[in-house]
């Protein structure tokens, strides 16, 4: 298999990740805000927060690993 096609079956996965991460944090936020208007503060609520900052974390790694494989392409 030719590098660039490593490359490109890689940023694909890698779009599949955000895409996944992305609906988890939509998910989560949902939660969080039934939580909410039910005055429900409990360890689901804050482990809930803390899912969506690790998840943006997450976030932030995969668009930096798909920079880092785009720039590759150009150097091919």
């Amino acid at each position: 298999m030719a590098k660039i096609d490593k490359i490109k079956e890689t940023l694909n996965t890698l779009r599949v990740i955000l895409s996944l991460a992305v609906g988890f944090i939509l998910g989560l936020s949902a939660k969080v805000s039934d939580f909410y208007d039910r005055d429900i503060f409990d360890t689901r609520f804050y482990m809930a927060l803390i899912g969506i900052n690790l998840l943006i974390v997450v976030i932030i790694f995969i668009a930096f690993k798909i920079k880092k494989n785009t720039e590759d392409i150009g150097e091919e």
